[in-house]
């Protein structure tokens, strides 16, 4: 039997079967057998290689990377491959107003894609400011997640702000509560007048109420409303006054 002394070649993504790595002289007519490397699968041709007459038979085992599939599907988001073989990656990406949880890339091993699947968690907006003498519509909620809105009125005064606020996808407020800011009247001044009269400020839309002292004559509405100017915003005041005149 010739015997054969000299290193065989490997072909890339294929390598000798443990058996033979040590082995460093081979008999005319014996056999070795290959597979293939970490992450790769056999894909054709025989794993088999014989020494003929001094001279190994060609290599025809060929191997390519293993394919690892879908990594999952990211509820309220995505992954982007950069491909799904032995060695791609995977980065999990949000939609907008969720955040990552955890890690969120993923590898493709020869055992399939390592880690587990992403998880997108809702944006969270932490409890709003006090507003000032507006109050809340509806019942407060325990948590106010992406684009939850809460609504606010003026039980009394004009409302200066918006009227609903929202959680944007950064966890921040749309805006700053509104403000309820009260506008008052200064007290009537009617010569000749009666009223019901207030220690304290006439109020938005309150209404005074006039009756003519006996011996007079009113001219004009006899009940007034405390409220905006026209075309002002900055003050309030009572709409225009009667006017009372002496009886003849």
């Amino acid at each position: 039997h010739v015997r054969v002394n000299r290193t065989i070649t490997v072909s890339s993504n294929a390598h000798l079967a443990d058996g033979y790595i040590t082995m460093t002289s081979f008999a005319s007519g014996d056999q070795v057998h290959y597979v293939c490397d970490i992450g790769y699968t056999p894909a054709g041709g025989s794993r088999y290689r014989r020494c003929v007459n001094g001279k190994w038979t060609p290599m025809l085992l060929t191997c390519e990377r293993k394919s690892c599939g879908s990594a999952g599907e990211v509820e309220n988001g995505q992954f982007v491959y950069t491909g799904a073989e032995f060695g791609d990656t995977v980065t999990a990406v949000c939609n907008e107003g969720y955040l990552l949880v955890g890690r969120g890339t993923r590898t493709c091993t020869n055992d399939g894609w390592d880690g587990r699947v992403a998880v997108c968690e809702a944006v969270e907006c932490e409890e709003p400011q006090q507003a000032t003498n507006a109050v809340r519509i509806g019942t407060p909620a325990q948590s106010y997640m992406f684009r939850s809105v809460i609504g606010y009125r003026c039980p009394s005064g004009i409302l200066t702000g918006q009227r609903e606020i929202w959680c944007t996808k950064d966890g921040t407020w749309s805006a700053p509560p509104p403000v309820c800011k009260v506008r008052t009247c200064d007290t009537p001044n009617v010569p000749n007048a009666m009223w019901m009269w207030k220690s304290t400020p006439y109020q938005y839309r309150d209404i005074v109420s006039f009756e003519c002292v006996r011996g007079h004559v009113m001219y004009g509405a006899s009940t007034v409303v405390c409220g905006l100017l026209m075309g002002l915003s900055t003050f309030s005041l009572f709409s225009t006054w009667p006017t009372v005149l002496k009886h003849n």
